[in-house]
C-alpha cells in the first residue's frame, strides 16, 4: 500500500530532464548564465503552483528578487506574490537571516514552512535556493547541510531545487555537489542534440582535472621511492633480491606512465602549435610502426595524397596516430595490413587509418573513448580518451566505423582556409 500511495502523490517538476518525483526529492541544477537560471526555475515554480505547493524562492547574484518576480509575472499567469502561493526572498534573507551561516536554523524554518503551509491547505512545499553568494567560508558548513537536507528530506512534504553557477564550481565542488543530491543535470543553452559527446568530453575533462590537481602530490613522493629502491638495490647486502627490485620499479614507472596518460586529459595542457605537414610525421613515424608491425608477422601500408600544412601541435599528433595504429596492430592477427591514407575533402585534411580486424562491438563502439573504458586485460582505458583531448584541441573530429572485416578511424583536421 505505502508504493501505492508514493506512486499517486508523483509531482511535476517542470524541469526537462526529470520528470514525474514523490515528495522528498533533493535536486541539484547547474547553470551557466543568468538566463538558464530562470529558464531552470520559472517552470518548475509553475508545476509547483498548479500543484497546489507552496512554493519559495531565494535568490542571490546573478539574479536580483525582482529580476525574479519580473521573470514569474511574464511566465505564469494570475501570478500572486508574498503571503499567497509564492515568496521570493534573497540569501540574506534566509540564509544569512541571523549574520552567518546556520545549518540548523535554516533546517528548522523549512520545517517551520512546511508545517506552516500544510496548516493553510497546500500538500507541501517547493523550494529553489541559489548558492553564488557562497564562500569559502561556508563551503564546507553548506555542504554539511546539504547531506542534512539530503538525509531528513525522504520524510519531508517538501521538494528542493539547489541551483549551483558552474562558473564557481572546480571539479572537488561538483563532486561535493553531486554527492549531496539524488538527481543532478545542466540547465544550458548548448544544442542538447550532442549530449553523449558532451558527456563524453565533460568525463575526460574531469579526469585531466583531477589528475593535474593530484599529480605532483602523487609524483613527488614516487620519485623519493624510486631514487630509494635504486640505492638499496646497489648495495651487496640486497643483491638476492634484485629481481624484487626491478618490479617494484618497473611497477612505479607503469604508475608514472598512467599518471601521464592522465595529465594528456586536461583541457589547459600547454600546446605548441605550428605549420606541419601531416605526410611528413607520418613517414617519420613508419619506420617505428612498421617495427611494431613485423614483429607480430603483420604489414603497415602508407597511400598518401599531396595535402596542405595544417596548424598542429607535431608531438600530440604523433600521440595519436601510434595509439590508433597500435590499437589497430593488437586488433589484426597475423598476416593483417594496416592502411594509413591522407587526403584532401572539402577543404580539409583528413587521416584514415584502416585495420582488417574483426571489429568493434556494437555495445563498445558508442562509449569509445569514454575514460577507463577498455576491452584490453592490462589497459588503462585511457589512451583513445587522450587521443579524443588532443584532436579537440585542434579542432579535429574523430568518426569511427567498423565492421566484422575491420574498423575505420577517419580523422578530419581543418585547414587554416576551413578556419
Amino acid at each position: 500500500m505505502q508504493a501505492l500511495q508514493v506512486f499517486h502523490n508523483l509531482r511535476k517538476t517542470g524541469l526537462e530532464f526529470i520528470k514525474d518525483i514523490p515528495w522528498g526529492t533533493h535536486i541539484c541544477g547547474f547553470y551557466q548564465t543568468k538566463k538558464d537560471l530562470i529558464n531552470m526555475a520559472v517552470p518548475y515554480f509553475r508545476k509547483g503552483l498548479e500543484n497546489n505547493e507552496y512554493c519559495m524562492w531565494v535568490v542571490s547574484d546573478p539574479l536580483s528578487v525582482v529580476e525574479a518576480e519580473q521573470s514569474l509575472k511574464e511566465a505564469i499567469p494570475n501570478f500572486l506574490l508574498r503571503n499567497k502561493y509564492i515568496e521570493v526572498l534573497s540569501h540574506t534573507e534566509w540564509y544569512l537571516k541571523y549574520g552567518d551561516f546556520d545549518s540548523d536554523q535554516v533546517m528548522k524554518g523549512w520545517i517551520d514552512k512546511i508545517k506552516l503551509s500544510r496548516s493553510k491547505g497546500y500538500e507541501g512545499i517547493r523550494i529553489c535556493g541559489n548558492t553564488t553568494w557562497l564562500d569559502k567560508r561556508y563551503w564546507k558548513a553548506f555542504m554539511d547541510y546539504e547531506a542534512i537536507v539530503e538525509r531528513e528530506i525522504g520524510a519531508l512534504n517538501m521538494i528542493a531545487l539547489c541551483t549551483y553557477q558552474l562558473s564557481n564550481c572546480g571539479i572537488h565542488e561538483v563532486i561535493d555537489i553531486v554527492n549531496n543530491h539524488q538527481f543532478s543535470f545542466i540547465q544550458s543553452e548548448y544544442d542538447w542534440s550532442n549530449t553523449g559527446e558532451i558527456v563524453k568530453f565533460d568525463k575526460i575533462n574531469m579526469v585531466g582535472k583531477l589528475a593535474a590537481s593530484i599529480a605532483h602530490e602523487i609524483r613527488n613522493p614516487m620519485t623519493s621511492i624510486r631514487g630509494f629502491l635504486q640505492l638499496l638495490q646497489e648495495k651487496n647486502e640486497f643483491k638476492s633480491y634484485n629481481d624484487y627490485f626491478h618490479l617494484m620499479i618497473d611497477e612505479l614507472d607503469r604508475v608514472n606512465k598512467i599518471i601521464t596518460e592522465y595529465l594528456a586529459l586536461a583541457k589547459n595542457k600547454n600546446t605548441r602549435f605550428q605549420k606541419e605537414n601531416l605526410n611528413h610525421i607520418i613517414r617519420a613515424l613508419f619506420p617505428l610502426m612498421q617495427a611494431d608491425a613485423v614483429k607480430e608477422d603483420k604489414a603497415v601500408v602508407l597511400d598518401m595524397e599531396d595535402i596542405v600544412d595544417l596548424l598542429i601541435d607535431p608531438n600530440d599528433i604523433r600521440q595519436v596516430i601510434l595509439n590508433i595504429t597500435r590499437n589497430g596492430l593488437e586488433a589484426m592477427s597475423d598476416g593483417g595490413i594496416l592502411n594509413i591514407r591522407t587526403y584532401m575533402e572539402n577543404n580539409a585534411v583528413v587521416l584514415e587509418i584502416r585495420d582488417t580486424g574483426t571489429g568493434i562491438p556494437d555495445h563498445v563502439i558508442h562509449s569509445l573513448g569514454t575514460p577507463f573504458l577498455t576491452t584490453k586485460e592490462n589497459g588503462t582505458g585511457l589512451g583513445l580518451s587522450v587521443c579524443y583531448s588532443i584532436l579537440d584541441r585542434h579542432h579535429a573530429t574523430l568518426h569511427i566505423e567498423s565492421s566484422k572485416s575491420g574498423t575505420a578511424f577517419f580523422i578530419r583536421f581543418p585547414t587554416l582556409q576551413e578556419e
